[in-house]
């Protein structure tokens, strides 16, 4: 008698569990203001979303806007560009994981030519004076 009424109320609790989840309104994915940033200046420079090189400039640009860079951001967001044009003009499908490898390693080395700080010129060190 004891088992079935304890079988009874684990049920009936889950039973209350289970309906309480499905009442409750599904909780929306909301990015961070970082990450919607970033996927505006990627599409801004050109880059689309899906593919490799979408999810690296949003990786590289959402930090940098993380990170209170805006001008880093807009330079990232620009090189991963250029990255995702280099790749194509070497040939690279762009389904490939080279073309994934291509992209991650252009954008790095450009990368390391970029000013940080105040400067909201956007400008690429190599070409600044």
């Amino acid at each position: 008698m004891k088992r079935s009424i304890l079988i009874a109320a684990i049920a009936s609790s889950g039973l209350a569990l289970g309906a309480t989840a499905l009442a409750s309104p599904p909780i929306a994915f909301k990015p961070a203001p970082a990450q919607v940033r970033a996927e505006k200046a990627c599409q801004e420079q050109g880059v689309q979303p899906q593919g490799a090189a979408w999810e690296l400039c949003l990786a590289h640009v959402t930090r940098a806007y993380e990170w209170n860079e805006p001008a880093l951001a807009g330079q990232l967001a620009n090189a991963a560009n250029h990255a995702r044009q280099s790749c194509q003009h070497e040939g690279l499908r762009v389904e490939t994981p080279a073309f994934r490898d291509c992209v991650d390693r252009e954008i790095d080395a450009r990368s390391d030519l970029l000013i940080l700080g105040d400067d909201t010129s956007g400008e690429n060190v190599a070409k600044a004076q």
